[in-house]
């Protein structure tokens, strides 16, 4: 064997002189200059200029990537040779706190643009939906069987036969609205989305009469107590996970409340294990010690809160003006004033202000009616600290989430000393049957604190890209009354024949208004069918009835699988549109990098070129409603670019905005009117003279009342369905029960975005390669299971053949399947991650009180998949 020299020893081991005295070595000059360069025994040096080549390009183009991700993220394009090579974040936030924004599925975007998922032509089906067998046809042939079709239907059904299904506009405005403007014109039904996905938290339009509101996520950084509370944002908020961080830095506490340990978990300062859907029981016990041990804001809630407000004890309703006098209005509320010893009315409409009166909190008291008799009356701050003493104490709570009294009274003081705190929630608490309870005993904990409204405080939801920011835009999408449809409902009487007593009601609408089945449907933007609550009965009761599905799509996914129409949209590379999210201030653009591939088009130009077929058309049949439809639909722009120049010019947050302007750099909302932006930075590097966007302060600095029955924030609904729910104030009811022994979980994760990338090369090779079924081990023993089998899970609604995933950060009882997978990702035969879920309406959720009316995503029945149970065996 041959024998080295300490010197060739060192050198083999590339030890340079900073390493010596690590190995107890003296460094001296002939040993340093016997390092030789390493590059000097290549004697091939090439691969220098093949690197040089492979990372050079000839333009770099700004532009954003949005899947309904909430991210917004911004993006420079790198083209060579006219190809999107890769993509870089472009770091050009005006506010250097969102500098850089992006993730590992928005770097890889270009795998689609030139992916074998691609949809390259316009393609009508063939084979059996789903079957995949296709036939090439042109744009022409196209239009022609969509406008046929679609006249057809109007002419002997009428087009509220028609059923247009497209997700959060937010992500690409233009590409949004330009569907939903037709629809409006046409007289189609338009689908909700919003509550649908159960991405809408009922809590908010039930407390505050808003449809979402919510932080920047910069705030996260002013707040001194952070509880994510079903939001893993390490894994599904990857470009604002930061300031989760940053927040600690600054001193702030963070918590997470999960039923699973998640990578959250890792970042935070305490994990509590809750229960499944037990999250309502949890939060409620903690406002029973703030209440008990009188740590709520007492000024807060008198001015902000219908706390004081009266309420019969008899019959549960609120003491209105009607009940004294018999001219009275039935939206004039009272409260007690103790200086006067008098019930009295709220009659000023326009301000909280409580000029100096003193308002009971506490107490029973006696008014007298308009028939002269007299009757008790208590106030709702009584009844909500009667109701937690009885039914919600920590020890109460313990036995039901499975988490000790003693740390839900610690969580409880923490929250109310901290000032601000915050509640961060997502998808986990939020996609239950009884999310409304969950979220109105959430939000109870920061309004009882006087954390909402403020900087660092409040309930922020930030599931879903709902925020449109560009409010004018919304005049473009529904230019005359719109057949809007809650997609929950829709679904629901379409796959089993049953109308809900909203429906009977009229509460809530139900198309075809004939009752009878749609014909027609068209979706584009969002992957209808993949991501269907209930999916193996809308295969078997919807689809078969519809005469032609329409599908706009840059890939074959699942819902464009089983079309009969694939027409190829542009992707985000290829068209210009707009973008905005609830998790910054800013509107930036999708920008043309390269023309669109094949003979794709944007979405705009595929509906522009379909109502001008469909208007020609109806011109020659003479259907007079339809023969200006175009003329109509391009009244505020015939290009993207012309209609978003018509809101920008139009909306005061934009005013002043020019398209050419928002292609180059984002452009910041013009919310902060007379504040002065200098370059100031204070600690941790944010800016001191402006504080970050935080929703509400109109209500609690300036005093206007918020847009509620009430026109306070509203924690007693005493509507009849309410009241016989006994759910007038927050309560806790246990998750839907069966006959399966396992509870389902289907959380957002780290690999995809809802079904992008979900058949993704790149994201399947961080992972195990395709759909799995994570259980506890003392499960999957009961079951013979091991890791890495094949196992189908399955209960009375379909199955669903996949992997097994062993692992201990899930109780026994709970199985995870994260979600979006595609149909055609999982076992022959079988559905998909939906396949075991079905459609449940909340009768609560479909009521018309005050503020709670019908309107597209802010009020209707959610569709939810967390309460479901199934089993698993091997396969």
């Amino acid at each position: 064997m041959k024998k080295y020299s300490r010197r060739e020893f060192l050198k083999g081991l590339g030890v340079t002189s900073l390493g010596l005295p690590l190995l107890g070595i003296e460094p001296k000059l002939d040993m340093l200059q016997s390092v030789d360069d390493p590059l000097k025994a290549y004697e091939y040096r090439g691969w220098e200029e093949l690197y040089r080549q492979m990372w050079g390009w000839d333009k770099v183009v700004r532009t954003t990537h949005s899947t309904n991700c909430t991210g917004s993220c911004g993006w420079n394009v790198q083209i060579k040779n006219g190809i999107a090579v890769r993509s870089e974040q472009s770091a050009d936030f005006p506010d250097p706190e969102y500098n850089p924004r992006g993730c590992q599925k928005g770097a890889s975007y270009e795998r689609y643009v030139y992916g074998p998922q691609r949809v390259k032509y316009p393609l009508k089906r063939v084979g059996e939906r789903g079957e995949g067998k296709w036939e090439r046809i042109s744009w022409d042939e196209a239009y022609d069987m969509i406008a046929d079709k679609f006249l057809d239907i109007a002419e002997k059904d009428g087009t509220d036969h028609v059923f247009l299904f497209s997700p959060i506009p937010a992500m690409s405005m233009v590409s949004a609205g330009a569907g939903f403007r037709f629809g409006s014109l046409s007289g189609s039904v338009v689908g909700s989305f919003y509550d649908w996905y159960c991405d809408l938290p009922p809590g908010e339009p039930m407390i505050w009469g808003y449809m979402t509101e919510t932080c920047e996520s910069w705030d996260w950084t002013n707040s001194r107590y952070i509880i994510l509370w079903g939001a893993n944002a390490v894994e599904s908020r990857i470009p604002d996970a930061h300031f989760l961080t940053e927040a600690r830095y600054k001193g702030a506490k963070i918590v997470v409340i999960s039923p699973d340990y998640n990578p959250t978990c890792l970042k935070a300062d305490q994990f509590v294990p809750i229960e499944d859907g037990t999250d309502a029981a949890l939060g409620l016990a903690m406002a029973q010690v703030i209440i008990s041990e009188k740590l709520y804001d007492t000024a807060y809630i008198k001015e902000q809160t219908d706390l004081p407000f009266l309420v019969f004890k008899n019959t549960g309703k609120y003491l209105r003006q009607r009940d004294l006098d018999p001219a009275g209005s039935e939206e004039v509320f009272y409260r007690w004033d103790l200086g006067a010893g008098a019930a009295k009315a709220i009659v000023d409409k326009h301000s909280l202000a409580l000029n100096g009166a003193n308002l009971a909190l506490e107490g029973e008291f006696q008014v007298k009616l308009a028939s002269g008799k007299q009757a008790a009356v208590t106030t709702v701050f009584e009844l909500l600290k009667k109701k937690l003493n009885a039914d919600h104490r920590p020890q109460q709570a313990e036995d039901i989430c499975k988490v000790s009294a003693q740390v839900i009274t610690q969580l409880a003081r923490e929250f109310a000393a901290a000032k601000p705190a915050m509640i961060i929630e997502g998808a986990g608490t939020n996609h239950w049957y009884h999310n409304d309870l969950n979220n109105r005993a959430q939000m109870l904990l920061p309004i009882l604190t006087g954390n909402v409204g403020k900087n660092g405080g409040g309930f922020n939801h930030y599931v879903g890209q709902e925020g449109l920011k560009v409010p004018k835009m919304n005049e473009w999408f529904w230019p005359v009354k719109t057949k809007w449809q809650n997609t929950t409902l829709w679904t629901y009487y379409h796959t089993t024949g049953k109308k809900t007593r909203g429906v009977e009601k009229g509460w809530m609408p139900l198309y075809p208004e004939k009752g009878d089945s749609n014909k027609m449907m068209i979706i584009w933007r969002g992957n209808f069918l993949n991501q269907a609550k209930g999916q193996e009965a809308i295969l078997k009761e919807i689809w078969p009835k519809q005469e032609l599905i329409v599908d706009f799509n840059y890939r074959m996914d699942t819902t464009a699988l089983y079309s009969d129409l694939v027409l190829p949209a542009a992707s985000y590379f290829e068209k210009f549109d707009l973008n905005t999210t609830d998790m910054h201030e800013y509107v930036h653009s999708f920008n043309e990098a390269i023309k669109p591939l094949w003979e794709s088009k944007p979405d705009f130009e595929i509906w522009k070129g379909l109502v001008q077929r469909i208007t020609a058309k109806a011109k020659s049949r003479g259907m007079t409603q339809l023969a200006d439809l175009y003329e109509r639909w391009a009244a505020n722009g015939d290009t993207p670019e012309k209609v978003v120049q018509w809101a920008f010019d139009n909306d005061p947050m934009t005013k002043g905005y020019t398209v050419e302007q928002v292609k180059k750099q984002p452009l910041r909302l013009k919310r902060y009117a007379g504040v002065t932006n200098d370059s100031r930075l204070g600690e941790s590097g944010f800016k001191v003279n402006r504080m970050a966007f935080t929703p509400f302060k109109e209500h609690t600095e300036h005093r206007e009342p918020w847009p509620t029955l009430t026109g306070r924030q509203q924690i007693y609904l005493d509507h009849d369905v309410f009241l016989e729910e006994k759910e007038q104030l927050p309560t806790y009811k246990s998750p839907v029960s069966g006959k399966y022994p396992l509870r389902y979980l289907s959380p957002h994760g780290r690999w995809s975005i809802h079904s992008t990338w979900r058949d993704l090369d790149w994201m399947l090779q961080l992972q195990r390669g395709g759909p799995i079924i994570e259980l506890n081990p003392v499960d999957a023993k009961e079951r013979g299971i091991a890791d890495n089998d094949w196992v189908v899970m399955f209960n009375e609604h379909g199955e669903s053949r996949l992997r097994a995933k062993l692992t201990y950060r899930l109780r026994p009882g709970t199985v995870m399947v994260y979600h979006g997978w595609e149909r055609y990702t999982f076992g022959e035969g079988s559905g998909n991650w939906q396949a075991v879920t079905t459609v449940r309406v909340k009768p609560t959720q479909e009521v018309n009180y005050g503020h709670l009316k019908f309107k597209l995503n802010y009020w209707g029945p959610t569709g939810n998949n967390r309460d479901t149970l199934l089993d698993v065996k091997k396969a």
